[in-house]
Formats: C-alpha cells, structure tokens, sequence
C-alpha cells in the first residue's frame, strides 16, 4: 500500500470514528409546548456530493413551503449546505432547532438508529427511499422495533412500488406505509429537438468495475466505432441534464436501487436505456424503449449493446425513436405535478394526525 493510500485510509477512518461519536451523543431539544406554526424537519446527512436522495429531501421541502407548510432541510453541521446542485432552500441544523408539540422529524433510512433516543411525544416519519439500506445501521431487533406501528410514528414513506413491497414483507406491523411518485423537472430533463450525434452516456461512479469491463469489451471488439462515450462525471445536475440531451443511449451500471433517478433521468431527455435497473427501477424499464440486463452479466450487457447499435446502423434513429417513446412515457408517469400532490396530500395527513394529539394547524 502506498503511503497515499495509507494516508487516504487513515482519513477515512478518523472520519468515520468522528461520524460514531457524534452520533453517539446525538439528541434533539425538546420543548413541552404547542407550536405556534408546525414545523417539519427533514433529517439530512452533511453529504456534498451527488446524491439523488438527498435531492428528492431538498425537493421535497421545496414543495412543502411552496404550499404554505412550514419547512426544513435539517444537516448536521451548522452552515452546510448541498452546493452540487442550485437550490435555495430553507436549511438549518440541529443546533437551532427545538421541536414542540405538533412538529414532525423526518428520518431517512440510514438514520433510523437515531430514534431509538427520540423523546418520547415526538411525532416521526421515516423516509426509506432505498429499502436495500434499512439495517445499514441497526440491528434486525431494533429495525422490526422502530418500524413497527406506534403512536409516535406518523408513517413510513418509500419512492417505488419494490422499496414498498420490500417494507411490506420485512415489516407486516409497518403502517402506515405510503408511497410517493418521484417527479423529474421537465425544464431539466427533456428530449431535445431534431436528430443526435451518436453518443453514448454512462455515470462511472455506478458500478466501476461493471463499467470497465463492458466498455473494454465493445472497444476491443471495435463496436464502438463512430461512437464518443462520454462519462458523466463531476458535472452538476444541470450539467448531466445537458449531456443528456445530446446523447442517444444510455449504459446503466448499478446494482439495487432505490429508484434509478439516472435511468429515468436519461429516458425522460429521450435515451435509449440498457442496463440494470436495481429492481426498483423495474417499473419504468418497458421494453419498447429499453433492455434491462442482469445485475454483474457483463457479457450479457455487451451483447445487448452490440445488437442495438447494429440495429441503429441499419436504421438510423432507431434509438432516437425508442427515446422519444422512452421521454413520453417518463413524463406521464413521473411528472412533477404528481409528486407534488403526492407529498402535499400525504404531509398534510400527517400534520392532521398531530392535530389529533391536540395540536391545531395554523
């Protein structure tokens, strides 16, 4: 191991051993009185880098202000603020808040650990937005204990049909449980007009190795001729949407998803889609306009490649054609008009259920 390795590990580690202990004295003030405005606080983690969950968090709050509620991406740090996307949204830290009666905490599903110190009267959502990571930090006990229905518990929102079904399984005692529809910002992600340049997109951070394999595969083959792939890579989310327009195929390398944003984010800009969908992606990946592979079947997907480039070659704009197919579909489907009643219909059924514990809504 190099000594840049060695020193990268060492960081990584004292980084780590900082997250435990401040999640290990972790704890929320509480004040034993009514709220003058019920406030709803997204628990976020201090995470600057792209992250589809934690744009749908800051979406999310978005639309609840939007709608009068009253709001809160809340991160751990005081000051932070995700930057790898243009937002202005309402964001605070744990430090300056205290919850009172009739407020709402809303805890994504790598922080469910933290309820186990929740004051008890503290009303809670848990927002699983990839089922694949409920016990990535808690026990198979404490994971069927937080889940389960109870007073304090408002519900448990997920973002697909399998993250659903999932929950359903693992927790017959978890209810409520609702899902919201995921909406995909049509001045961001649409098709393009007129023909496109023969590119091909995929995002390396999503599965690396798969990545090298099936790409060194086509190169080697000589399939690629007359393509320019083009890696998606510490671009902004408006930066992706750009590329994404001028491509017309889209190479999905992952593995089990919460949702796919990526995927769905390159069929709603009218890309051809071949890949893993991550089972939850499973619903949007019709074969009209896409061909799903087997998670790790890097033979299977280069085959799948290889035969949609040679049908675009015989027949030029063929993936172009699936795209558009591919852009409709998306946009009917996954609009964000429909997110947007979806989280304002549902938070507003969960600030009822506070009222019902006697605090009224202004």
């Amino acid at each position: 191991m190099s000594a840049e390795d060695l020193a990268r590990t060492f960081y990584r580690r004292m980084n780590e051993f900082g997250e435990l202990r401040k999640r290990r004295q972790w704890t929320i003030q509480r004040i034993d009185e009514p709220s003058p405005a019920p406030a709803i606080y997204f628990v976020t983690p201090d995470h600057d880098s792209p992250s589809g969950g934690i744009r749908v968090i800051y979406r999310h709050v978005d639309i609840l202000n939007a709608a009068g509620f009253n709001a809160y991406v809340v991160h751990w740090t005081r000051g932070f603020r995700c930057n790898w996307f243009e937002n202005d949204t309402r964001v605070t830290n744990f430090a300056n808040i205290a919850v009172r009666s009739g407020d709402l905490l809303v805890f994504p599903e790598v922080d469910v650990d933290l309820l186990s110190r929740l004051p008890r009267g503290v009303r809670h959502v848990i927002f699983n937005q990839n089922s694949h990571l409920t016990w990535s930090r808690c026990t198979t006990a404490d994971a069927r204990r937080l889940y389960a229905a109870k007073p304090d518990l408002a519900g448990v929102v997920t973002v697909s049909e399998h993250n659903r079904a999932m929950l359903a399984r693992a927790f017959p005692d978890c209810h409520p449980l609702h899902r919201v529809h995921l909406g995909l910002d049509e001045g961001l992600f649409y098709p393009a007009p007129g023909p496109r340049a023969r590119r091909v997109a995929y995002m390396p951070r999503r599965g690396r190795n798969d990545a090298l394999q099936v790409l060194a595969m086509l190169h080697a083959r000589g399939a690629l001729h007359g393509w320019e792939v083009v890696p998606l890579d510490g671009l902004s989310h408006a930066m992706v949407a750009d590329q994404l327009r001028t491509t017309c195929l889209f190479l999905a390398f992952t593995h089990q998803e919460g949702f796919g944003l990526p995927s769905a984010e390159a069929m709603a800009c009218g890309n051809y889609v071949i890949g893993n969908h991550g089972f939850s992606g499973r619903e949007f990946f019709r074969p009209e306009f896409s061909t799903a592979i087997e998670a790790g079947d890097t033979l299977a997907f280069v085959r799948a490649v290889e035969e949609v480039l040679s049908r675009d070659n015989l027949d030029p704009g063929w993936c172009v054609a699936r795209g558009r197919l591919a852009a409709k579909y998306i946009q009917s489907n996954y609009s964000v008009a429909a997110e947007r009643n979806d989280v304002v219909d549902l938070y507003t059924q969960f600030l009822i259920g506070s009222v019902s514990q006697g605090q009224a809504v202004e």
